[in-house]
C-alpha cells in the first residue's frame, strides 16, 4: 500500500530543493532577457579591420566589400587585423566582437 509521509517531511524536502529551483529560475531569466549574439548570427556581417583612422575604421567584409565605419560611442581602439561583426553595411549600427562593442555609422568606402 501507499504510505503518506508527514507534511513536515515534504516541507523539508522542498526547502532542500530551494537553491536548485532558484538557480533554474535565474538561469531561465538570464537566457530569456539578456542580449546575445543572435543578431550577429542571423543578420550580422563579418569583416576585418584594415586601418584605424582617427575616429573611423576601414573594414573589409568577408565578401570583399570595403566599408568606412565611423565611431559614434563605445570602444575606440580597434586594430588592423581585428575580426569584427557589423549589424549593418549601411547606416547606423554596431561593430563588435566577443570582447568589445562600438556604436558606428557605416558607409561604402570612398577613398
Amino acid at each position: 500500500m501507499f504510505k503518506f509521509l508527514p507534511a513536515s517531511l515534504y516541507y523539508k524536502r522542498l526547502l532542500a530543493l530551494e537553491p536548485t529551483l532558484i538557480s533554474i529560475v535565474l538561469a531561465f531569466v538570464l537566457l530569456a532577457f539578456c542580449p546575445t549574439n543572435v543578431k550577429a548570427n542571423d543578420g550580422g556581417y563579418r569583416g576585418t579591420v584594415l586601418q584605424n583612422l582617427a575616429a573611423a575604421y576601414q573594414v573589409q567584409m568577408d565578401d570583399g566589400e570595403l566599408l568606412d565605419v565611423e565611431w559614434n560611442s563605445g570602444y575606440d581602439n580597434w586594430a588592423a587585423g581585428d575580426s569584427v561583426m557589423l549589424t549593418t553595411v549601411s547606416g547606423e549600427g554596431f561593430m563588435f566582437n566577443e570582447d568589445e562593442r562600438t556604436q558606428v555609422d557605416v558607409f561604402p568606402w570612398n577613398p
